[in-house]
């Protein structure tokens, strides 16, 4: 069969001929201006050039489709678990702290009978893996999500006996690979180092840290190199940047198998590699943009060779998930897997020159701070000493700045928001909660080779709850002097936090807050900026009150805008109009508008009537800082004051509103 050449039919093309057609659509700007600087501190190029000669990163073919338990009963959980099985789930999560009250083992049943994979939650309690495998056989599958110095960096506490920090886990894990072979007793996650705002080096050079902590302690527990490193899964965030999670995914192979190779033991290829989408950049405005988060978190996770995928159903953010967002969750990756075939190639990112140089470069970072953090003598003295908190701030400032200057886009939140959407968000469900330390009738032994663990499955097998499961084993802990991470916040929040107040305000006083636009000249001269200024007020909840056409006299403009309901006003035209119609800021100001804007750069400024200088109060352009624009507007306006008055209204009449984050 001929060979096929898609180029044939084109003159070659060498990388200098590029080069020149870009220096001349650059107009003298430097090259530099087209890389992507990443927060992961190099820069992705806009061109990579030559073969890459690597062998394929991994094996993996298909993954597993986790559907998270969850329900407000147990009735409602064991319902959703049957209709997830029945129409394509192949996995379950389960986080018994968060998800139906689930109290004794006996209640469990449908779940660790379930035939499937049932992956708990990472940073899971020896007592919650007790009561999952308390009526489970040896054939169960799945994680004990054994992560304890998450935990402690989530928490802001550690063990008060530093040298037994991970006693209790490692005890709970010898137990667990005699009794229960397919069952991974660690699961080293990046929750907490994505939730507070890390980078993927960040996340993988940590999570690589726990992981090796573990490993150390299940080794001085008496298992062997290579048993021990079989006892430790991964959970990595997959992120809606598809090449950088595929590139993640594939560095975090590189760098366990770096690891073995320095523990001189061969590296176990078929590790469990359990990829979720991460909380953090999902909206709870325009959530149906979810759906699009989630398709390239699965796409990269599964091209990164991920085991096991999770996403969250679309409406996550905003309310209690429902059947169709459910599905939606689960179809994401049986379309992905049996009708897009991703699944039919191992490793299909192998001999891109870009995914391989990014690979590369995340492994060699992470692998960097990995030795850093060896060197304060590991994970848990790094996150005690502030080195871990001191890192991720950096990153997240970084990245809070790039969201507030909308350099990093929300879509439907921070950029093409939809005023007119209408969204309920409500309180999740109310989980009755346990007393926090309840009388406990018995005593459990002290950590050691699986005896501590066997007493806690002996208990909850004679159907001990679990509150006391959790109360018999609690342990003395101390505060890190850096207090806890916030891993709670969302990306979208600070814009969603102006949606909300701006919503409460309408709710108040039956319209929402109003800006005027004043716009000078032709509609030629005005439309495109108009469109922009319109949309970027409305990130704030701020609606453009416009007039039917564009201004060409002062007193006209003024006019207009005393008759308008805003109390505030924006000039908006081309550079060019702006000149022409001299006075306008200044007319603006004289009809009372307590704050005028202009959009356009400071070069403009130049360009205007001195008294039209001194009237403008602020510029809006591409770039600014558009939260603290948004927010000083709001307070202009009193949006606060309403939302407020509304929300107080609200309780007087026990509206289901949700409060401010």
């Amino acid at each position: 069969m001929e060979h096929f050449a898609l180029a044939k039919e084109f003159p070659p093309a060498s990388e200098a001929d590029w080069r020149a057609i870009v220096d001349k659509a650059l107009k003298g700007a430097p090259f530099r201006v087209l890389e992507n600087q990443l927060y992961e501190g190099f820069a992705t190029s806009p061109l990579y050039t030559g073969a890459a000669t690597s062998p394929a990163r991994h094996g993996q073919r298909g993954w597993l489709i986790v559907q998270p338990v969850a329900g407000a009963s147990l009735a409602d959980a064991e319902r959703q678990l049957a209709d997830d099985l029945a129409n394509g789930a192949t996995a379950l999560s389960l986080d018994l702290n968060n998800g139906p009250a689930i109290r004794k083992a006996a209640e469990l049943k449908a779940v660790a009978g379930a035939g499937v994979p049932v992956f708990l939650a990472p940073g899971s309690s020896p007592a919650d893996a007790a009561l999952l495998l308390a009526k489970a056989d040896k054939t169960i599958v799945g994680t004990a999500g054994f992560d304890p110095l998450t935990v402690f960096a989530m928490s802001g506490e550690v063990p008060a006996d530093r040298k037994a920090a991970l006693a209790d886990t490692v005890d709970a894990a010898l137990a667990i690979r005699e009794r229960f072979p397919h069952v991974t007793p660690f699961l080293a996650s990046s929750r907490a180092w994505n939730g507070a705002g890390g980078s993927a080096v960040d996340e993988l050079g940590l999570t690589l840290a726990a992981a090796v902590a573990y490993w150390r302690a299940l080794e001085a527990a008496g298992l062997s190199r290579e048993d021990a490193s079989r006892a430790i899964g991964f959970k990595l965030c997959a992120s809606a940047d598809l090449f950088l999670t595929i590139a993640s995914f594939r560095a975090i192979r590189l760098l366990w198998a770096r690891a073995h190779e320095a523990a001189g033991i061969a590296p176990n290829e078929h590790i469990l590699l359990y990829a979720k989408m991460p909380p953090r950049i999902l909206s709870a405005y325009d959530p149906q943009v979810n759906m699009l988060r989630a398709t390239a978190s699965v796409f990269g996770a599964a091209i990164g060779g991920a085991t096991a995928i999770e996403v969250y159903p679309f409406d996550e953010a905003a309310t209690e998930p429902t059947p169709l967002s459910r599905r939606i969750a689960r179809n994401t990756g049986l379309v992905l897997q049996s009708e897009a075939w991703l699944s039919a190639v191992a490793d299909p990112a192998a001999g891109s020159t870009y995914v391989e140089t990014l690979t590369e470069k995340l492994a060699a970072s992470a692998w960097a701070l990995f030795r850093e953090v060896e060197a304060k003598g590991g994970l848990l003295k790094a996150l005690e000493s502030g080195f871990v908190a001191e890192r991720l701030r950096q990153t997240a400032e970084k990245r809070e700045r790039a969201i507030a200057h909308r350099k990093e886009r929300i879509t439907g939140v921070s950029v093409f928001p939809n005023l007119n959407e209408k969204i309920a968000l409500e309180e999740p469900a109310a989980i009755i909660m346990e007393e926090a330390h309840p009388t406990v009738d018995f005593a459990l032994p002290a950590p050691g080779a699986g005896e501590r663990f066997a007493a806690l499955i002996s208990a909850a097998a004679r159907g001990v709850p679990l509150a006391e499961l959790h109360s018999a084993s609690r342990i003395v802990c101390d505060i890190i002097a850096g207090g806890a991470l916030d891993v709670a916040r969302r990306d979208a929040e600070p814009f969603e936090v102006l949606r909300q107040r701006a919503d409460f305000a309408l709710a108040s006083i039956g319209s929402r807050p109003p800006v005027f636009l004043a716009l000078l000249g032709a509609p030629s001269d005005y439309r495109a900026r108009s469109l922009w200024v319109q949309s970027f007020f409305a990130a704030g909840g701020i609606e453009a009150v416009l007039p039917e056409e564009g201004f060409t006299d002062v007193e006209k403009l003024a006019a207009a805008f005393k008759q308008s309901p805003a109390p505030i006003a924006c000039l908006c035209s081309s550079n060019s109009a702006y000149g022409e119609l001299k006075g306008a800021a200044a007319a603006l100001k004289r009809a009372g508008a307590s704050h005028v804007y202009l959009a356009g750069p400071a070069s403009l400024l130049a360009s205007l009537d001195p008294n039209d200088q001194t009237a403008v109060d602020r510029l809006i352009y591409e770039g600014c800082n558009a939260l603290a624009v948004l927010e000083e507007a709001q307070r202009i306006l009193r949006v606060e004051e309403l939302a407020e008055a509304a929300g107080l209204e609200a309780e007087d009449e026990n509206f289901g509103a949700f409060d401010e984050a």
